[in-house]
């Protein structure tokens, strides 16, 4: 129990006049979080709860945010990782992630396709984990494709995935909370279709954007730390790499309506009110 409690630095060990180990609070406030904590011993409360809630933020937080038991496991093994670089993780998986290139409009600066992740609340490439139904991770990457991007499906005569290499990460899991060790593969798409109808979530980002750690769309950030160390191992980085496609990448504006209600609702109230003031000038 003493190692237990010591583990939140609230007790210390100190050598007694007598040369004995005894153990002390080092603080007043540390002495009140020991007598809390009995006091939830006493009473047969948790102090953490909805245990069954997936994914973390990464803040600000409320109180009850902090208290949910996945956000406490998040932000406890985000300190365990930075207090050792070579902290031990607690789970391991396999990614397969794909890098999507465009340039969007003439002149315009190479941009990559990133995907919300609900779970997660994060944006990064498409892709997902290996599943044991898969034949291989070119066969991952085929499948989340397919998933991700409306309508379509792979076509051996149209379609080129090349294999980029594999990075290995270890990182705070933002769907599980827990320090894990990634290994992800990486998929370069090619395709000579002229266009690809992308799926609710979907995302551009120049180069510079994916490699900036602080980078915000909205208030989600991007989870593209392997990304980064592929960059760095790349001929050229990321910039080097053939253009996906020769056309033009868009959501359907059925999807658009649908990830943007509010948005397309103020457009149309536009539209309509530029109309109706019109319509006296041919009258």
């Amino acid at each position: 129990m003493l190692a237990l409690v010591s583990a939140f630095g609230a007790m210390r060990e100190e050598i007694a006049p007598d040369g004995t180990v005894a153990a002390a609070v080092v603080s007043p406030q540390a002495a009140y979080f020991l007598r809390g904590l009995a006091a939830y011993l006493r009473t047969g409360h948790a102090i953490l709860d909805n245990w069954e809630r997936a994914g973390a933020d990464a803040g600000p937080y409320s109180g009850n945010q902090v208290l949910a038991g996945p956000q406490f496991l998040y932000l406890s093994e985000s300190r365990r990782l930075a207090l050792d670089a070579d902290a031990v993780p607690l789970r391991e998986v396999n990614i397969v992630q794909v890098v999507v290139k465009t340039r969007r409009g003439r002149g315009a600066g190479a941009q990559y396709l990133l995907q919300y992740d609900e779970r997660a609340r994060q944006y990064q490439l498409p892709g997902g984990h290996v599943r044991t139904t898969d034949a291989d991770h070119w066969a991952t990457a085929i499948r989340e494709l397919e998933e991700e991007l409306a309508g379509y499906t792979y076509r051996p005569d149209r379609d080129v995935l090349t294999r980029l290499g594999v990075i290995d990460a270890v990182q705070p899991s933002r769907t599980h909370g827990a320090v894990t060790g990634y290994r992800v593969t990486f998929f370069h798409l090619k395709t000579d279709r002229d266009r690809l109808l992308l799926g609710p979530g979907a995302h551009w980002a120049g180069e510079e954007q994916l490699l900036d750690p602080d980078f915000r769309i909205g208030r989600a950030g991007l989870n593209v730390t392997a990304l980064a160390r592929l960059h760095a191992t790349l001929p050229g980085g990321l910039g080097g790499l053939p253009w996906s496609h020769p056309g033009s990448l868009r959501r359907p504006v059925r999807q658009v309506i649908s990830d943007r209600p509010w948005e397309a609702a103020g457009l149309a109230v536009g539209v309509i009110g530029l109309v109706v003031s019109l319509i006296p000038l041919f009258l």
